[in-house]
Protein backbone atom coordinates (compact mmCIF):
# COMPACT_ATOMS: atom_id res chain seq x y z
CA UNK A 1 0.00 0.00 0.00
CA UNK A 2 1.37 3.41 -0.94
CA UNK A 3 -0.50 5.35 1.74
CA UNK A 4 1.29 6.65 4.78
CA UNK A 5 -1.84 5.95 6.82
CA UNK A 6 -3.05 2.59 8.15
CA UNK A 7 -5.48 0.86 5.83
CA UNK A 8 -7.65 -0.17 8.77
CA UNK A 9 -7.90 3.41 9.99
CA UNK A 10 -8.77 4.64 6.52
CA UNK A 11 -11.41 1.91 6.18
CA UNK A 12 -13.01 2.88 9.48
CA UNK A 13 -13.03 6.58 8.60
CA UNK A 14 -14.54 5.91 5.19
CA UNK A 15 -17.24 3.72 6.73
CA UNK A 16 -18.07 6.32 9.37
CA UNK A 17 -18.46 9.11 6.81
CA UNK A 18 -20.60 6.92 4.55
CA UNK A 19 -22.72 5.84 7.54
CA UNK A 20 -23.24 9.49 8.46
CA UNK A 21 -24.47 10.20 4.92
CA UNK A 22 -26.86 7.24 5.07
CA UNK A 23 -28.16 8.34 8.46
CA UNK A 24 -28.77 11.88 7.24
CA UNK A 25 -30.49 10.57 4.10
CA UNK A 26 -32.71 8.49 6.39
CA UNK A 27 -33.53 11.49 8.61
CA UNK A 28 -31.55 10.16 11.59
CA UNK A 29 -29.42 13.05 12.86
CA UNK A 30 -28.55 11.28 16.12
CA UNK A 31 -26.82 8.40 14.31
CA UNK A 32 -25.11 10.85 11.96
CA UNK A 33 -23.83 12.80 14.96
CA UNK A 34 -22.51 9.58 16.55
CA UNK A 35 -20.71 8.62 13.33
CA UNK A 36 -19.11 12.05 13.02
CA UNK A 37 -18.08 12.11 16.67
CA UNK A 38 -16.53 8.66 16.25
CA UNK A 39 -14.70 9.85 13.11
CA UNK A 40 -13.30 12.78 15.08
CA UNK A 41 -12.06 10.41 17.77
CA UNK A 42 -10.46 8.05 15.24
CA UNK A 43 -8.78 10.91 13.38
CA UNK A 44 -7.51 12.46 16.60
CA UNK A 45 -6.21 9.21 18.08
CA UNK A 46 -5.04 7.28 15.02
CA UNK A 47 -3.73 9.84 12.53
CA UNK A 48 -0.52 11.80 12.98
CA UNK A 49 -0.75 15.56 13.26
CA UNK A 50 -0.79 16.69 9.63
CA UNK A 51 -2.81 18.68 7.12
CA UNK A 52 -4.96 15.65 6.25
CA UNK A 53 -5.97 15.13 9.88
CA UNK A 54 -6.69 18.85 10.29
CA UNK A 55 -8.94 18.83 7.20
CA UNK A 56 -10.87 15.82 8.47
CA UNK A 57 -11.36 17.37 11.91
CA UNK A 58 -12.47 20.65 10.38
CA UNK A 59 -14.89 18.79 8.10
CA UNK A 60 -16.30 16.90 11.07
CA UNK A 61 -16.85 20.17 12.92
CA UNK A 62 -18.61 21.72 9.93
CA UNK A 63 -20.77 18.64 9.35
CA UNK A 64 -21.71 18.42 13.03
CA UNK A 65 -22.68 22.10 13.01
CA UNK A 66 -24.99 21.50 10.05
CA UNK A 67 -26.56 18.16 11.08
CA UNK A 68 -29.67 19.73 12.62
CA UNK A 69 -29.94 23.00 10.72
CA UNK A 70 -28.81 22.07 7.19
CA UNK A 71 -28.62 18.31 6.55
CA UNK A 72 -27.78 18.68 2.82
CA UNK A 73 -24.68 20.70 3.75
CA UNK A 74 -23.74 18.11 6.39
CA UNK A 75 -24.09 15.40 3.74
CA UNK A 76 -21.79 17.30 1.38
CA UNK A 77 -19.15 17.67 4.10
CA UNK A 78 -19.36 13.94 4.84
CA UNK A 79 -19.05 13.05 1.16
CA UNK A 80 -16.09 15.40 0.76
CA UNK A 81 -14.34 13.74 3.71
CA UNK A 82 -15.11 10.28 2.33
CA UNK A 83 -13.53 11.33 -1.00
CA UNK A 84 -10.51 12.72 0.85
CA UNK A 85 -10.08 9.41 2.69
CA UNK A 86 -10.47 7.46 -0.56
CA UNK A 87 -7.83 9.61 -2.25
CA UNK A 88 -5.33 8.71 0.47
CA UNK A 89 -5.68 4.92 0.13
Amino acid sequence: MSSEFSGDVMDVLGQLFESAVTALDDGDPDTARQCLTSAETVATNKLPECEFRSRLLQGCDRALAAVDTDPPTAIEHCRAMAREVDSRR
